[in-house]
């Protein structure tokens, strides 16, 4: 069975050029460095939004959701 096995990932790496358990950790890799870039935007995302709100053009908002003219 053990060298069915070899065979078998023998013609796999062959025909696809990486076998499919590396196939797996690459993906793996993918998805873990996705999670570090979105969470690096959204880290930066509220450090500008903190930032924007600093602004003394911003400082005359109202604090919270905006109620629309027709309803004020």
């Amino acid at each position: 069975m053990n060298l069915l096995h070899a065979l078998l990932s023998a013609v796999q790496r062959r025909l696809l050029g990486i076998s499919p358990e590396e196939i797996r950790y690459t993906f793996e890799d993918v998805r873990k460095e996705i999670r570090a870039v979105r969470a690096e935007l959204k880290e930066e995302i509220a450090a500008l939004r903190r930032e924007i709100d600093r602004l003394p053009e911003h400082a005359d908002q109202p604090k919270g959701p905006e109620i629309p003219v027709a309803e004020a």
